[in-house]
Parts: C-alpha cells; sequence; structure tokens
C-alpha cells in the first residue's frame, strides 16, 4: 500500500488550532488528562448511564432541570476548583459506583467539556484518557479513517499532560495500526511520548511525577488534589471507550 493511501494521524494541540473543517470525514479522540476526559471513564465505569457535556454553568444546570427528579449529577469545575452548588467537582476518585450507578451525569469543564463540543465535525467523536489509552486506540483504528487527537490543553495554553498522551495514541496508531502522521504536530508529540517513557525508564520517576512537571499538574497539586494526578496516572485499567452519541449530544459506552 502506498503511504498516500494509509489513514493518517493528526494531533491538535488545541481545539482552536484546528483548521477549519479538518475533522470532517475523520474521528476525533478528545484528550483533557486532568482531569475531564478521566472523570468520564470513570462514571462510566462506575455505572453511569450517559454524560452530557455542556459548555457552560447555565447550560448544565438547564441540562439537569430538563431531567426527571433525582436522575442526574451535576458535575464540574471552573479553574481546577468545585462549583458551588453542584455535586461533585473534577476529582476522578469522587465518581464511585454508589454515587454514579444508574444516573446521568451532567458535565461543565474549563477545557474538557468544550473541546468535546468543539469536535462535532468529525464523522465520530470519542474521548481518551490515560485509564483507557488502549481501548481508545484500538477503536480509533477500527475505524479506519484518519485519526484527529484533539487536546483540550488548559486555558487556551498547550498542556504537557494532553500532548503526552496525544503521542501515545499517536505512537501506537503508527507503529501497529499502518497509520502516517498526519501533521508535524503528531511527529512532535509522539517523540514527546516516547522520551518521556525513557525518562520515566532511566530516572525512575513515576507517571504521576511527569504529568505534574506541566502547569496543569502543578496547579492540580497547588490546589490541594495531588491524589487526583496519582488516580490519572493509572493506566490501562479500563476498556471503556466514552462515544458522542445524538442531539443533544451526551456520551455513552462503545458498543
Amino acid at each position: 500500500m502506498a503511504e498516500s493511501d494509509r489513514p493518517e494521524v493528526f494531533v491538535h494541540l488545541l481545539p482552536a488550532l484546528i483548521p477549519p473543517d479538518a475533522l470532517r470525514g475523520g474521528v476525533a479522540v478528545v484528550v483533557d488528562v486532568l482531569r475531564a476526559t478521566t472523570v468520564m471513564v470513570h462514571a462510566l465505569e462506575a455505572g453511569c448511564v450517559a454524560i452530557l457535556p455542556c459548555g457552560e454553568i447555565d447550560q448544565a444546570q438547564a441540562a439537569v432541570d430538563a431531567l426527571p427528579a433525582g436522575s442526574a449529577l451535576l458535575a464540574g469545575e471552573r479553574q481546577g476548583l468545585p462549583i458551588d452548588g453542584f455535586d461533585l467537582g473534577n476529582s476522578p476518585g469522587d465518581f464511585t459506583p454508589d454515587v454514579c450507578r444508574g444516573k446521568t451525569l451532567v458535565m461543565t469543564t474549563t477545557n474538557g467539556t468544550r473541546a468535546i463540543l468543539a469536535s462535532r465535525g468529525a464523522e465520530r467523536v470519542a474521548v481518551a484518557a490515560p485509564a483507557n489509552a488502549d481501548a481508545a486506540a484500538e477503536w480509533a483504528r477500527s475505524s479506519g479513517l484518519d485519526v484527529h487527537v484533539v487536546c483540550a490543553g488548559t486555558d487556551g495554553r498547550v498542556s504537557l499532560e494532553d500532548t503526552l498522551l496525544a503521542g501515545e495514541l499517536a505512537d501506537k496508531l503508527s507503529r501497529s495500526s499502518g497509520y502516517v502522521y498526519g501533521n508535524d504536530e503528531a511527529v512532535i508529540a509522539a517523540g514527546l511520548y516516547r522520551d518521556s517513557a525513557a525518562t520515566a525508564r532511566d530516572e525512575g520517576a513515576s507517571w504521576a511525577d511527569l504529568l505534574a512537571r506541566g502547569r496543569g499538574g502543578r496547579r492540580v497539586r497547588q490546589i490541594g488534589l495531588a491524589r487526583d494526578v496519582e488516580e490519572v496516572a493509572r493506566w490501562n485499567w479500563s476498556r471503556v471507550v466514552p462515544v458522542l452519541r445524538g442531539n443533544p449530544p451526551r456520551l455513552v459506552k462503545a458498543d
């Protein structure tokens, strides 16, 4: 097969850096490692039936009001901190089976939910986190389409942790699935991932330590949520891939 006939994997380091119409005809995999997409994997694993991503606080509150009483959880953050009046913040460990079972999660975050909504130009949309990295890569590969890994970033700036995971996904697809890199960002992210894996091995550093070197990881620790970084840094314990369905959009487990 000629290289021009092979599917491509692209990395977009921020939603704002996606070229117009670039997602059309491909699949998007959205990553917000710290912490929205990690929470989404936890929530569906713990028994939530669906997740409604909302861009704004008032939209999330309206979505809850439209659901049957007692059927929803309202969760999210602004600038890393829980939102007043919400049931939960954005800490993955809080999304337990006792809390989540049978509930619809309505969620709004500073970066992650907005990145998901910005990716709806793709044929299909899923989310990935370290927790489901292998499963997300397999889901993307099974499409046979070009893959666009969309990084949520932090406050409009490129983030280390999202770029690392995007690089892992790009590396997996290029090494084992016949994908070729579609843009320079994919090459850069994959190289960062490989170098970071070597650093962790050579220095005896944990992935949590590596994630905490970035601005997002430092901020999560500074606001007293260091346990979230540890939770996020558990790789490949889940086979759940949240995928976007319907209108209004909701995330459910991939079939």
